[in-house]
């Protein structure tokens, strides 16, 4: 009896962290094309997506990576991303699709480049409220600022570093017509939002290093969140990036090994208990 009850509570005590409940997950979330397509640093574009995809995972939207023909078809998506695209990749059906897909309420997030894509274009660069000058030719380290009341912002108050090749604008997104969410200590806007369309921009992106920042990362999910109309608070997924069933085998195998080697450290205590009990019997 005692091995018996000594065991249950090794089986139950091992099993016990199957039962305690993960996060809950927020309603699914968007469903994001990203296109980096003409990027002028491929490195920082794949570790800009690598970054995107960890954050999918984790805060429970889906990222899939796509090129120019598929914007043509855009049905199937809440937010498109263009990720520090280049000068000319789209030609004019896809332009079309992607004005009729913001224009329905579709979201648009773009980074970096992105402000210099399709100059010709002109409902774009509307709906981007700016016009980018050439970036710095160096890189510096600049502090960011986040102004609050937006879901866009939301948690983000303290001052962001960045080192970036920043852009100026001329014209600079102003209001009416674009809300400010972020700015340098000069007071140049580097992120914002169109105030009638769900268009988003950031400017920083354009080094490797920012996409490993913490804060821009929460920055861009939260603009991606905002862009596909979501507006039930992100909850954290805690299981983001462990598949299940190595998982599960794992924890069996653990299970397992923890019982049965409680079951013979408690067999070996109770021979020695019983051994115990038999030699103060005989004296």
């Amino acid at each position: 009896m005692r091995i018996l009850l000594r065991l249950c509570m090794i089986v139950a005590l091992a099993c016990a962290p199957a039962f305690v409940p993960s996060a809950a997950l927020a309603a699914e979330g968007p469903r994001v094309l990203v296109v980096t397509t003409g990027n002028g640093a491929q490195d920082v574009a794949d570790y800009a997506l690598e970054r995107l995809q960890m954050e999918a995972r984790r805060w429970n939207f889906t990222l899939i990576e796509g090129a120019p023909e598929d914007l043509e078809d855009l049905g199937g998506y809440d937010v498109v991303m263009f990720v520090n695209t280049g000068a000319d990749f789209l030609d004019a059906a896809q332009q079309e699709s992607v004005e009729d897909f913001v224009e329905e309420g579709g979201g648009l997030v773009a980074t970096n480049s992105a402000i210099q894509s399709e100059m010709d274009w002109t409902w774009y660069h509307e709906a981007l409220g700016a016009s980018a000058l050439p970036p710095a030719e160096a890189s510096t380290e600049e502090a960011v600022t986040f102004n609050s009341g937006s879901q866009v912002t939301e948690g983000l108050n303290e001052e962001l570093k960045l080192t970036e090749h920043w852009y100026r604008f001329d014209p600079a997104p102003a209001q009416p017509g674009s809300e400010i969410l972020a700015q340098l200590g000069s007071g140049e806007a580097v992120a914002w939002v169109n105030e009638e369309l769900p268009v988003f921009y950031a400017s920083p992106g354009g080094e490797g290093k920012t996409w490993g920042d913490r804060d821009f990362l929460k920055l861009m999910r939260q603009a991606i969140w905002w862009g596909g109309g979501q507006e039930n608070a992100m909850v954290q997924n805690s299981d983001d990036a462990a598949p299940s069933w190595p998982y599960t085998l794992t924890f069996v195998m653990f299970v397992v090994a923890v019982a049965g080697g409680g079951s013979i450290a408690v067999w070996r205590l109770d021979k020695a208990e019983t051994e115990k009990e038999a030699a103060a019997a005989r004296a």
